[in-house]
């Protein structure tokens, strides 16, 4: 794919739309490739549409990223992670009165997988993949984990043709990657949320779950905003960061001013969480932040990608230095008896000292088009930040019923018999996949190269 070099201040035409870009505090130049995808790593896919994914679904390394090397040749090469596979959002599901959320699979059996990304001269490609396994070898598989366990969203998970596809015990959305000084990945997810290590062939060494090894609180996470970001620190520590505001009783996705990075150290399994601090009043509602990944620049300083749709709908992605040397450990702090997360009056928050943060970049002033920048990692330049996006597969939800025009799917309840309701009253939609928009579609690989390095 083409490389485009953007020097600051100048404007680009890329995926034919032209953008001018402003100033952002201290960001040189801008090197943007699209990440090539031989079709051997494509997604298998046999199901109704094969027309708009006749080679599969465009599989995406973007949901976190982490450095592997420079080479000899002058390329580099990162290490890219999926999430849980091609997925969308389904109807609700009804089954003895009892209702859920759902999800399509149109490929149940994808294995969540590592990819290297090698970048030479003017193209960015795929070279090889790590498919994910337990500590038993098995092939690990995105789909829910069974309700009851920890971790459970209590997703329903269907095919295309409506069917249950059932859960994996072992099941992870992976979400984030950052490598140890031995070599090993560590793996963040989403669904428990678990921060989970394995050895350089992708097999499971160790997972850290609530309650079992990470505060147990943190099972209080929305389903499926689990841990967003993973990084493991020069000294070994490894942090990761839940994507939104915790929600506990239904109350504090609503109040909460911060969402919880944890600290683990893997020597001792000794845990602290901090608050990093979300814009607040940049959002309707807290829940509408959203973190997209974390880098380790030393033991308490971190870079964090900030986003999601701002009170007027803008979509956001920032990126953001922050600190936690000073910020309290919320590991026993209550105020009143409760967790910090039910205030959102300051006055009240007086005695939590939050996470440090200082803006370094703004990737939409620099025409960044995706809604998702799920990947972050620097170069050992120590002064240029890589960043990526989840591309969602290539795919999307469509959703067709000549009653109910422009209604979404999840205004329709699939009932346990096979038939839909519309707000309560009976209907037949044709839900099907589809491409996702062309913003979205394709994995982006951005080089920022920033005039100071990173302290």
């Amino acid at each position: 794919m083409k490389k485009i070099v953007t020097i600051l201040g100048a404007s680009l035409v890329f995926l034919s739309m032209a953008h001018d870009f402003a100033a952002a505090q201290n960001v040189a130049k801008i090197t943007k490739y699209v990440i090539d995808v031989p079709p051997k790593f494509y997604v298998a896919y046999s199901g109704e549409n094969k027309t708009d994914f006749s080679n599969g679904f465009l599989t995406g390394f973007g949901s976190g990223i982490c450095f592997k090397s420079l080479n000899k040749d002058g390329s580099m090469e990162f290490f890219g992670i999926t999430d849980r596979g091609p997925n969308g959002d389904g109807p609700n599901y009804e089954e003895e009165g009892k209702k859920s959320s759902a999800k399509f699979f149109p490929s149940p059996d994808f294995q969540p997988e590592i990819g290297v990304i090698r970048v030479k001269g003017d193209k960015a490609e795929v070279i090889s993949t790590i498919g994910l396994k337990t500590s038993q070898g098995t092939k690990i598989t995105g789909l829910p984990v069974p309700p009851g366990k920890v971790g459970a969203t209590n997703e329903v998970a269907l095919a295309e043709d409506m069917k249950q596809l059932g859960y994996d015990g072992n099941g992870l959305d992976t979400e984030g990657i950052a490598r140890d000084g031995q070599g090993k990945f560590w793996v963040c997810d989403e669904y428990g949320p678990f921060l989970v290590q394995f050895d350089k062939q992708g097999k499971m060494l160790k997972k850290f779950a609530p309650g079992d090894g990470l505060p147990e609180i943190l099972k209080n996470r929305i389903p499926n905003r689990g841990f967003e970001g993973i990084a493991v620190t020069p000294s070994g520590i490894v942090y990761g960061i839940i994507q939104s505001p915790l929600d506990m009783e239904g109350v504090t996705g609503k109040t909460a001013r911060f969402t919880r990075i944890v600290k683990l150290d893997p020597k001792t399994g000794k845990t602290a969480m901090y608050a990093y601090p979300i814009d607040f009043d940049a959002y309707k509602k807290p829940k509408d932040a959203k973190i997209g990944d974390l880098y380790a620049i030393s033991d308490t300083k971190l870079l964090v990608i900030e986003q999601g749709a701002d009170k007027n709908k803008n979509l956001r992605n920032l990126i953001y230095e922050i600190d936690v040397n000073l910020a309290t450990d919320l590991s026993d702090f209550r105020i009143e008896g409760k967790e910090p997360e039910f205030f959102s009056d300051p006055a009240k928050l007086g005695g939590l000292r939050f996470a440090e943060k200082k803006l370094i970049c703004d990737l939409r002033a620099y025409g960044w088009q995706a809604e998702k920048c799920e990947g972050l990692t620097v170069l050992p330049d120590k002064k240029t930040l890589v960043v990526t996006n989840d591309n969602d597969f290539g795919m999307s939800i469509k959703v067709e019923d000549n009653e109910h025009v422009n209604a979404e799917v999840d205004q329709y309840t699939l009932l346990s018999t096979g038939s839909f309701l519309h707000k309560g009253k009976p209907a037949q939609p044709r839900i099907s996949i589809c491409p996702n928009g062309e913003a979205d579609r394709y994995q982006q690989l951005w080089l920022i190269e920033l005039d100071q390095p990173i302290s």
